[in-house]
């Protein structure tokens, strides 16, 4: 598994969601959101975005380029 696959994970554990929970609120299908963490496949941009935006976290925590979670605004 890749870094942005485990990160995936942990932060849906650690906020204490289902998978489900967040492909309905980041409008993707289950599967889509399944495969995400399971390393199977990588989201669009937009997509890419919204899990940022839903977890609170930069889009390079996602990635694995930076271990500060921190979103610069």
């Amino acid at each position: 598994m890749d870094s942005f696959s485990i990160r995936l994970k942990e932060l849906r554990q650690n906020k204490g969601v289902t998978q489900k929970e967040v492909s309905n609120v980041i409008g993707i299908t289950d599967r889509a959101y399944y495969d995400f963490e399971r390393g199977k496949s990588k989201p669009a941009f937009d997509t890419l975005r919204a899990i940022a935006e839903y977890f609170n976290v930069s889009v390079d925590y996602l990635l694995g380029r930076t271990d500060k979670p921190e979103v610069n605004k």
